[in-house]
């Protein structure tokens, strides 16, 4: 199965973002998949997550500062 790049942000004061590759077919599975591998930084993140298919400048950034979490 074909690896996708997703970003997955999580809102809110303290907020932060993510790239994860992995071979979920909607952001739902993309959230869930970063869950299951305990890339969250609290356990509730994952309820206020989001996520969108990454496009190239994102990918090329967390890329480049070595940030991608394949999974």
């Amino acid at each position: 199965m074909k690896k996708n790049y997703w970003l997955i942000n999580v809102g809110g004061h303290n907020g932060y973002s993510m790239v994860v590759l992995c071979e979920a077919q909607d952001d739902e599975e993309a959230i869930y998949m970063a869950d299951k591998a305990d890339l969250f930084q609290d356990e509730e993140d994952a309820a206020y997550a989001f996520a969108e298919e990454a496009d190239e400048q994102t990918i090329e950034h967390f890329t480049k500062n070595g940030l991608v979490q394949e999974i």
